[in-house]
């Protein structure tokens, strides 16, 4: 299967240290790859360097067979969007001006989105239940909230790779999953990549087919989630508190180590 993002021998920093070493990473069309780890374990630096906001020290970033040092800012946008972890905005724009800046990869210079960009930005707006916020001031929104703007502003973006930094920050238990759900359901559909950062490691096993797992820096597992996602690579890469095992339906899911082996058979 074509691979539509490879990362090749990476290591990257901020000055002359390494946070990343060696990294090496494929990721296929149609596929949410999770990358887990601890806190400054590398996931954000290495989205950074896959985003090109930010040069590795050495290796390479190819996106659709294309190196990513080659291209400029309006190529790299054409092929990649990004939600991040947190989004301000030093101006009172509205939710759907939020969105509609999405387009400016791929529209001529000094242009404005008329009515089928507006209308396309609706669509995605809808998609992730918010359709309401439209008209609203996104410096006015509650985290969560922006958190839903900006994942429709990278679902109207429309670009084949996805690179989601801790999306679900801020939202609440039920919409964390009708997120996670909703990005599963459009990876799908479009045939794109989805890279996402989580720390929860049940949506990683709930949403995601692959999973990728950092320590201090480096790739220690890679793979299909069910088979990377066990009990030893679990305490290995996030701590020792936590096991990993099936209920008495046969889910596998990740739990606290104190609630006991009543609840999951490790």
């Amino acid at each position: 299967m074509e691979s539509s993002l490879v990362i090749e021998n990476l290591t990257a920093g901020y000055g002359k240290v390494p946070i990343l070493k060696k990294i090496n990473l494929s990721l296929q069309k149609g596929s949410i790859c999770a990358l887990m780890g601890e806190n400054g374990s590398g996931k954000t630096t290495l989205i950074r360097c896959i985003n090109a906001t930010l040069k590795p020290l050495r290796g390479k970033v190819w996106v659709k067979k294309k190196a990513l040092a080659s291209l400029n800012r309006m190529e790299i946008a054409r092929l990649i969007s990004v939600v991040p972890q947190a989004t301000h905005s030093a101006f009172s724009f509205t939710c759907m001006e939020m969105i509609l800046m999405g387009a400016v990869a791929r529209m001529k210079p000094w242009s404005a989105p008329g009515r089928k960009e507006v209308a396309k930005a609706m669509v995605a707006l809808e998609e992730v239940g918010g359709k309401k916020l439209a008209d609203r001031l996104f410096n006015r929104l509650s985290g969560g909230e922006r958190q839903l703007v900006m994942i429709a502003r990278a679902l109207y973006q429309d670009t084949p790779i996805m690179l989601l930094d801790e999306p679900n920050t801020h939202l609440d238990y039920s919409n964390q999953h009708s997120v996670m759900e909703l990005i599963r359901r459009l990876v799908k559909r479009r045939n794109v990549t989805a890279l996402i950062t989580l720390h929860d490691p049940n949506l990683a096993l709930f949403y995601c087919d692959r999973v990728a797992m950092l320590k201090q820096g480096e790739i220690l597992a890679l793979g299909k989630t069910k088979d990377i996602m066990n009990d030893g690579m679990l305490r290995q890469v996030l701590g020792s508190n936590i096991q990993c095992g099936h209920t008495e339906n046969g889910v596998l899911v990740v739990t606290p180590r104190h609630l006991g082996a009543n609840r999951v058979a490790v």
